[in-house]
C-alpha cells in the first residue's frame, strides 16, 4: 500500500486486517492443495487495493497532492486552474486487452502542430494523471501526449495487475498508439511502469526513439520477499510466490535487473534517462546508478529529497525529461 509511505491510524488498522485475512486464506489453501495455494498467493500479490480504482479526477489529484507532495491549500490553489484545464482537455478512448477495457488519454499541444509524441506509463496504485506536471510541460513544449490507466487502476477494468500484466498492457497500448497516431518519440515510465517500459525498450518490444525512467522498479525478488514478510508468510510460501510469478510471466526476475538491462541496452543503443532520488524508499537508487554505470547510453539525473512519488511534481526533474525528449 502506497498509503504506508505516509500512514494514518486508519491505514495501519486496514493493513493489519489485510495481513490477518491474507495469512489465513493462504494457510488454509496450503493445507488443501499447494498448487492452488500458489495460484492464490500470486493472485493476492497481484491484487491492487480498491483505492487504486478511485476515479482519477481533479478531486483525487488534489487529495494525492496534499498527501504525497506535501502541498498546502495555497499551493494547490496556484495549480488549480491549469490542472483543471489539463484534465478537461484530455481526449478519452479505450482499447480491449485480455478481454478488459484499458482506458486511454490523449492530449494535443497547447498550440500548433505536434513536434513529437510521448507515451506515459504509471506505476502500482497510480493512474495516468500522476504525470500531471509532465503532461502540462510536454504540451507547452509542443508534444502530443498519450497515457493510460493500467488494468485494475483508475478508469480501466480488471482486478489484477503487477509487472507481467503491466508489461503486456503497455505493449498493447504502445502498438495501438503507433498504429493510430504514429511513432513514439519518448516513452516514460514511473515506478512499476518504469520496470515495464525499461524491459520493453531494452528487448526491442517497443521501438521508442528515447526512454525516460522515473524512480524505476527493478527488483521483484526484494518486493516479493518484503510482501511475504509483511504478511507473516513462511519461506515455503514465499518461494511458491516467486516461482508462480516467473511461470506466469515467462520471464525471470533477473531479466529486469541492471545486469540484464545493460546488456540489452548495449544492443539497441536507445538513449535512456533515469530520474531517481537517492532517498527513495520504494525503488533502489543504487540499481539506477549501477545501470547508468554499466550502459553507456543510460544517463542518471539525481533528484534530491523528493522520495518516490513527489519527484513527479518536481519542476526541475520534469523539465529534465522534456529537455531529454528534444535532444
Amino acid at each position: 500500500m502506497l498509503e504506508m509511505l505516509n500512514p494514518t491510524g486508519g491505514d495501519m488498522l486496514r493493513f493489519a486486517a489485510q495481513v490477518l485475512k491474507v495469512r489465513k486464506q493462504i494457510n488454509i489453501a496450503m493445507k488443501l492443495d499447494k498448487s492452488r495455494a500458489q495460484a492464490l498467493v500470486v493472485e493476492l500479490f497481484c491484487s491492487p487495493p480498491e483505492s487504486a480504482r478511485t476515479l482519477p479526477d481533479v478531486a483525487r489529484l488534489r487529495a494525492d497532492s496534499m498527501r504525497y507532495f506535501g502541498w498546502k491549500a495555497a499551493q494547490w490553489k496556484a495549480h488549480d486552474a491549469s490542472l483543471n484545464d489539463m484534465v478537461s482537455s484530455a481526449k478519452h478512448s479505450s482499447l480491449m486487452h485480455d478481454g478488459l477495457k484499458v482506458h486511454c488519454y490523449q492530449w494535443q499541444p497547447v498550440s500548433g502542430k505536434p513536434i513529437g509524441r510521448m507515451l506515459l506509463c504509471h506505476g502500482w496504485e497510480g493512474y495516468a494523471l500522476n504525470f500531471a506536471l509532465l503532461i502540462q510541460k510536454a504540451r507547452q513544449a509542443g508534444y502530443e501526449v498519450h497515457a493510460f490507466d493500467h488494468l485494475a487502476h483508475g478508469r480501466s477494468e480488471g482486478t489484477l495487475s503487477g509487472l507481467p500484466i503491466a508489461l503486456e498492457t503497455l505493449l498493447a497500448v504502445a502498438a495501438h498508439v503507433q498504429k493510430t497516431a504514429g511513432p513514439i518519440d519518448l516513452l516514460v515510465g514511473h515506478s512499476l511502469g518504469g520496470g515495464a517500459a525499461s524491459w520493453a525498450v531494452a528487448n526491442g518490444a517497443i521501438r521508442a526513439k528515447r526512454l525516460a525512467l522515473i524512480a524505476p522498479f527493478y527488483d521483484t525478488h526484494k518486493l516479493s520477499n518484503q510482501w511475504a514478510m509483511a504478511h507473516l508468510l513462511s519461506e515455503e510460501i514465499r518461494a511458491l510466490l516467486e516461482s508462480g510469478l516467473e511461470a506466469a510471466s515467462g520471464r525471470t526476475f533477473a531479466d529486469f535487473m541492471p545486469d540484464a538491462l545493460a546488456a540489452q541496452y548495449a544492443k539497441h543503443k536507445t538513449p535512456v534517462l533515469i530520474v531517481h532520488d537517492r532517498s527513495d524508499k520504494i525503488t533502489s537508487f543504487r540499481n539506477s546508478a549501477e545501470l547508468a554505470q554499466k550502459a553507456s547510453n543510460v544517463r542518471l539525473h539525481e533528484a534530491h529529497k523528493l522520495g518516490h512519488i513527489a519527484v513527479l511534481a518536481d519542476e526541475a526533474s520534469m523539465n529534465e525529461v522534456v529537455a531529454f525528449a528534444a535532444v
